[in-house]
């Protein structure tokens, strides 16, 4: 028996007409999206569009990025989109040796992908990857984790 119950097991917990659990939350299908991209000397402030762009109703549900020692300058980079460039990842170290990260923000997991210009004007639908503080060269994977509902 637990102490406290998450928005969806109290759902679970207590089926009414109002309280019913989206299609995507419980037993649904998770899809991916997956990109590569070969960087050669990105400069900072450049993005990069990884994948196609996602179905408007989209729902992330996780995100990881892997990546070659990509700058001897104390890059790092951001994954987020037009609306919000670190919505996903801020900061990410890919000045170390090859390495990897799954550490999605707390905003970003869960965030249902609106469309274009609804939010503050951007477009949420497209992945991107902002080169924060120096140039970036070397081998990006990108994998999406998402359901539709």
């Amino acid at each position: 028996m637990s102490d406290y119950l998450g928005v969806n097991a109290t759902k679970a917990a207590t089926p009414t007409s109002e309280n019913i659990l989206s299609p995507g939350l419980l037993g649904g299908k998770v899809r991916c999206m997956v990109d590569t991209y070969e960087a050669a000397a990105v400069a900072a402030t450049k993005t990069i569009q990884m994948g196609q762009a996602l179905p408007v109703g989209a729902k992330i549900l996780g995100m990881k990025v892997a990546f070659d020692d990509l700058s001897a300058g104390g890059a790092t980079i951001d994954i987020g989109d037009a609306d919000d460039d670190d919505r996903y990842m801020s900061a990410v170290d890919v000045d170390t040796a090859a390495s990897n990260s799954d550490a999605i923000l707390v905003d970003g997991l869960g965030y249902t992908i609106l469309g274009t210009g609804l939010i503050s004007g951007g477009d949420d639908t497209k992945i991107l990857i902002l080169v924060n503080t120096a140039a970036i060269t070397g081998t990006i994977k990108l994998v999406v984790f998402y359901t539709v509902e």
